[in-house]
């Protein structure tokens, strides 16, 4: 995960992590921690930001 440009790497340095994809309503679980559908996922950006490869959160 490497930002375009310093204002892209500035914001995502201020975030911890970040919903990725659209809600899709035919996939709607309301069982899932912190999104609202199964095709949604969960990125680390500070472990993705340090690797330069998207790391997605895990549950501990």
């Amino acid at each position: 995960m490497r930002p375009k440009c310093k204002y892209t790497k500035k914001m995502l340095e201020q975030i911890d992590y970040r919903v990725d994809g659209p809600f899709v309503e035919a996939k709607k679980d309301i069982t899932l921690r912190f999104r609202g559908s199964a095709n949604q996922r969960i990125i680390d950006v500070k472990k993705s930001l340090e690797t330069g490869e998207v790391v997605l959160w895990e549950e501990q």
